[in-house]
Parts: C-alpha cells; structure tokens; sequence
C-alpha cells in the first residue's frame, strides 16, 4: 500500500505527540508499505522527517481555515497516488480525497463545550467535523468514551469506529535524583510541589485548579504549572496575584519533552482538574514516572486511570482542595496510587497503537478494493 500520513499538525502539544510517535513507532514495525509524510513547513520536515527507504518526506502548507486550498490538497493526494490517507487530525480533513480516509478523532469539542470556543473556530470545526465523521472511510477513537460521544452526536459514524489508546513513551520513567535536581533548578521549583502539565484552555479547569489550591496555603507547598503561556490568557496568569499565592504558583511555560520525566518525578503529585478529556495522555506520563495521580471524575479519565488515581469534582473547588490535600497527608495512600500506576501503563504501548493502526489503514484499503 501507498499511505500518506498528515503530520502537519505537530506544534499542538497532545495531537503533535501522538504523530510523533505513531510514525516513528509505524516507521520501525513496517518496512514493507510505501508512506508519504505530510509537513506543514521545511522546519517540522527536517526536526521530524523519518529517514528510511520506505518513507518519502514532503511539504503540504495547506493550514486551518483554508477551504480554498482544499484544491491543492486533493490535487497531491492525487499526485501522490495513495492508496490510504490518514488524517491524524480532524481539523485538517480532506474535504474530498481520491483514496479512502482514515480519520482519528482526537475530541468532540465543538459539540461538548461549545460554550468555550470562540465563534469563527465553533464553526470551522462544526463543519470539519460533520465531513470527518460522514466522508471518513475508518474512523480511530482515542478512547471508549470519545467513541460513546461520537456515536451519540453522530450515530451514522458508529460502524466505522475503532478505538486505539495512546501508548506512553519509554523516555517517561522515574528520573533518578540528579536530573531532579537539575529540573528544579532549572524551572526554580524550590519547595515541594504538585505538577500540572497541559494547556491554559477553557476546558482545562486551570482557574478552579488554582483556586482551589488558594484554599491551602496553610501549607508547604507549591503549584507548578506546564503550559504555553499566551497573551488570551492573561486572566489566568494573573490570577494567583488576586488570590494573594502569586509566590505558590509558577508558571513554568512550555516544558520540552526531554525535561518532563524529571519534572513528573519531582512531584509529590500531579493534578488533572480538566472540565472533559478525551484520553488525557499526561496522566500515563505521570503514573510511568511514578507520581501518585488526582483528577477529575469526567470524560475519559476514570476510563484511562482506573483505581490509580483519586478523583473529584472539577466543579467543586473544595473537592479538587480536599483530594490533592488527601494524597498529600496519605502516605499509604500515595504508595498505593503509585504501585497501581505501574500496573496501569502496561496497557498502553505506542507499538500497540502503531500495529493497529496499520490493521485500520489494511482494513480500509481492502474496504475500498471490495466496492471497486
């Protein structure tokens, strides 16, 4: 087969990821079919190209919210003759494609939290999305529960569905103590302190995270906070001031993969307080470093952690106080937490998610041969 795999969305943390690893995984474990990478620009093509003789690198600047060039799209898919094409991001549909589509879907957002999204994206995405689930050949689910939401909003999309967990990176272990060391040096992390790692988005929570952590000032400890710091969010940035625990917070920016694991490690816990998540990928990342794990009792998470995390309400910032307070006080509790993280992340394997993703691109080329 001749597959072509869209890469062009790897500056977006948790999607960017996924890519990265699925090809590198696919990359190692097929050395049979034909894969054509699609980068949007010549810097991601030369930090992510795949130098192996069965892969064949190339630059596709067709971005969000260029329905004009969908054209040009279609015309080198075309060129490229391709017998599969996955889009790894539904964002970045083909509107229409001359070979079968497999799509992974990523989130439902436009329909579970319309309320956050600006208007222009709301209604991009509303679109993109209904041709994703109606033109797509296969379909890839990150989770049971993203599958449940799709089949719910579009219950046509539900035979093409597959669902193929994340895996979680080798690199993501318990760092030993001198890169701890190192990391908090670097980020200035003095005391003890709880770790979040994600975004600043609506849907991530982040201001009750913060206000709920105002609620324990009593104690010693801080609130380290991953994410790309952006000017729209601002009031988020400058919250921990009004509450009076501006020296509790830090913000760390964005945190490069390389220095994650002995972040992860540092921690006496990690904190996931998001409204909804699909997978919620820093949650394996956590557990494989050997960090007991709270979160919300939403979306996929409960799905994803099972018994090795403590959850609560992230509507409730005194649930979301109590449980980090919790696991901060227990100390049997957190070994516990750990000793099931452990077990937990045996499941989710990026060779795993590479293989099956091979089967559902097999699947649809052999789907399409059927009706030809």
């Amino acid at each position: 087969m001749r597959i072509g795999i869209d890469a062009r969305a790897l500056h977006y943390e948790g999607v960017g990821k996924y890519i990265k690893e699925l090809i590198k995984h696919i990359a190692k474990i097929d050395h049979q079919n034909k894969f054509i990478l699609y980068f949007f620009s010549k810097k991601d093509l030369e930090n992510n190209s795949i130098q192996q003789f069965n892969f064949h690198n190339v630059i596709l600047p067709v971005d969000f919210y260029s329905p004009h060039k969908q054209f040009y799209l279609y015309r080198r898919l075309h060129q490229d003759n391709l017998d599969v094409f996955h889009a790894t991001n539904h964002w970045l549909i083909p509107f229409k494609s001359p070979c079968p589509v497999v799509t992974t879907m990523h989130d439902t957002l436009i329909k579970t939290a319309r309320r956050v999204i600006p208007f222009k994206v709301l209604t991009y995405g509303s679109v993109v999305t209904w041709v994703a689930l109606m033109t797509s050949d296969k379909i890839i689910s990150v989770s049971n529960f993203t599958k449940r939401e799709i089949t719910n909003l579009y219950p046509k999309a539900t035979k093409k569905i597959s669902v193929i967990y994340h895996g979680v990176g080798s690199e993501f272990k318990p760092a030993d103590e001198q890169e701890i060391i190192r990391i908090r040096k670097k980020y200035q992390l003095d005391k003890k302190y709880i770790l979040y790692v994600g975004s600043l988005k609506n849907h991530k929570n982040i201001h009750r995270l913060i206000r709920a952590f105002s609620k324990l000032s009593s104690l010693d400890i801080e609130l380290a906070i991953a994410a790309r710091l952006e000017q729209r969010f601002y009031n988020i940035i400058q919250l921990p001031l009004l509450l009076g625990i501006k020296e509790k917070v830090k913000f760390l920016g964005y945190v490069p993969t390389a220095d994650l694991p002995g972040l992860y490690s540092g921690a006496e816990a990690f904190i996931l307080p998001s409204l909804i998540e699909w997978f919620g990928l820093p949650v394996i990342e956590a557990m494989a470093c050997g960090v007991p794990v709270i979160a919300s009792n939403t979306g996929a998470i409960p799905e994803i952690a099972g018994e090795a995390a403590i959850y609560f309400d992230p509507t409730s910032t005194e649930e979301i106080a109590n449980s980090i307070y919790k696991v901060l006080k227990d100390e049997k509790l957190r070994k516990y937490l750990v000793k099931m993280g452990f077990e937990k992340i045996k499941k989710f394997s990026w060779k795993t998610t590479a293989q099956k993703t091979l089967s559902v691109y097999k699947e649809a080329y052999n789907q399409n041969v059927k009706k030809n």
